[in-house]
């Protein structure tokens, strides 16, 4: 059921959605639990917080949490821990060589949502992160479940973490179906066998993550703490060293929104995304005036074709078509006040309240991308082209010579996918941005160009060897069938002298025996 008008959602925002913070005191009764998480996790009933140290009214813990280093300048309140945090462990910084006068850290942290089983692929990312860059900034690294981390997870995942680690569980209502939503259609459209080659579409927890990641993720109580976050998941790669702050570059230069890789989506899995999109953004005058930018100044361009549009009212809706591009968000850095506001929330309701999560599958990714292509400036986002990410399909290296050297880099920039794929927006990001071109990108065009008429040559030259081999077998079936023709042609001279051979022996015998008769 998709609803026909987007000035539903211009009521004030349904602040049910999201938890209300709830401090600690000294009076606050808890819930005494000894067992461990380890155990906890099989103890698991409709609520993931049932049987935990936050089952209780406030969803608080039962531990007091460490004191704070002397010099800890950050965003945690040393006093309490946040709604349905499971777990908070904090680091001396004084024992790192840590100059505060030269490094600022800025009110941010990296933020992972992972399950216990992906405990090994995570730390690889940890390790990566951590050698790479967070060793040298030490920023707080959240983990967020649906379920209570295990003992062996918090344990193992700290041990590799340079700055605070907090681990908190996702509420119930953030990791479930809305009553809005029909079940046992969402599961037959899961089982239908035309689809079964989309990657995750059997998969009801990835719509779960989907709808979670683009609607939820930062209403969690821990990220009230944090006003920036860093996108990291299980199995991802960084082979060049992160040298400058992330943060404080979007912090000094007024963006809301980075990442490394933009590609084309399963047209498949959003056949109603971008009508429902259009329909908030573009057919509502009172949110077309006063909530998105300049048309000019937007970053529409990147995701469909208004060039030849001076400004909204010009722009018929119904003919616009999404191109299928998209950031993709497993990767990204954002300021949190891009989703705290009326308009993203509204847009979210208006798109959620369509079923589209669990009756397509909507990724978050394209979610993303369209609200930060309706509402945001194009100078408020940034491309880290300096950043060399790489996740399962598709990884960058800089094309930049001297940044290879300078950030110690392991990528071969002549196979990197954001330049080299078809299936890349990044080109098209940077030209409708108008965003600088990596500093040797011309050679490395080049290199792909002769690249690419190499393999034109060796196509060409291996299809003329293919004609010519075929010419030759055509040529040696000629000299065969000839053969065998002459060959027939012998055995049957041989059959026809038999023949007349024995013919003539037949005739000389009868003539024997009339002879003997006369």
């Amino acid at each position: 059921p998709y609803p026909n008008d987007p000035n539903i959602l211009l009521d004030p925002i349904d602040k049910s959605t999201k938890p209300e913070v709830t401090t600690t005191n000294e009076n606050t009764e808890v819930t005494e639990n000894n067992e461990s998480t380890d155990q906890l996790i099989n103890n698991q009933s409709f609520n993931p917080l049932t049987n935990t140290s936050l089952d209780n009214p406030l969803n608080t813990t039962t531990e007091s949490p460490p004191i704070l280093p002397k010099n800890y300048n950050g965003p945690i309140n040393p006093n309490f821990y946040s709604q349905f945090e499971q777990k908070r462990l904090l680091v001396n910084f004084n024992d790192y060589e840590l100059d505060n006068n030269s490094i600022i850290r800025q009110n941010a942290t990296i933020l992972s949502l992972v399950r216990n089983e992906e405990l090994y692929d995570m730390l690889s990312s940890i390790q990566q992160v951590e050698d790479r860059f967070n060793g040298k900034f030490h920023y707080d690294w959240v983990f967020l479940n649906d379920k209570p981390f295990t003992d062996e997870f918090i344990k193992l995942t700290s041990s590799l973490c340079s700055g605070i680690t907090r681990y908190g569980i996702i509420p119930h209502d953030h990791w479930s179906y809305p009553d809005f939503i029909d079940q046992d259609t969402a599961k037959k459209i899961r089982e239908m066998k035309k689809f079964q080659n989309i990657p995750y579409w059997k998969s009801e927890s990835y719509r779960h993550m989907c709808r979670f990641n683009s609607g939820f993720f930062y209403k969690h109580p821990i990220l009230n703490d944090y006003q920036y976050y860093w996108r990291v998941e299980p199995n991802v790669f960084f082979n060049c060293n992160i040298v400058n702050d992330p943060f404080k570059f979007l912090v000094d230069n007024n963006k809301l929104y980075g990442f490394t890789i933009a590609m084309l989506e399963f047209s498949k899995t959003i056949p109603n995304l971008f009508k429902l999109t259009k329909e908030f953004f573009l057919k509502n005058d009172l949110i077309k005036k006063n909530y998105l930018p300049d048309i000019n100044d937007s970053l529409l361009n990147f995701i469909t074709d208004i060039s030849k549009f001076e400004n909204y009212d010009e722009i018929d809706v119904d003919k616009l078509n999404y191109n299928l591009c998209h950031f993709w968000s497993n990767f990204e850095i954002a300021n949190l006040d891009l989703f705290r506001n009326e308009l993203y929330e509204s847009f979210f309701q208006y798109l959620d309240k369509s079923g589209g999560f669990f009756y397509e599958r909507w990724g978050d990714a394209p979610v993303h991308t369209l609200a930060v292509a309706f509402m945001l400036r194009k100078d408020q986002v940034h491309i880290f082209q300096d950043i060399s990410y790489r996740h399962t399909v598709a990884g960058t290296c800089p094309l930049n010579d001297q940044q290879l050297v300078d950030l110690k880099c392991s990528c071969n920039p002549e196979l990197d996918w954001a330049w080299n794929s078809a299936s890349s927006c990044n080109p098209l990001f940077v030209k409708v941005s108008n965003s600088e071109k990596p500093k040797d990108y011309d050679k490395y065009m080049q290199i792909k160009t002769d690249r690419e008429q190499e393999k034109e040559r060796s196509r060409l030259a291996n299809v003329e060897l293919k004609r010519k081999e075929a010419r030759a077998r055509a040529e040696m079936r000629k000299l065969q069938a000839e053969e065998r023709r002459k060959k027939k042609e012998v055995f049957q001279q041989q059959i026809k002298e038999q023949r007349l051979s024995r013919e003539k022996q037949r005739k000389q015998q009868q003539n024997e025996q009339n002879e003997q008769k006369d």
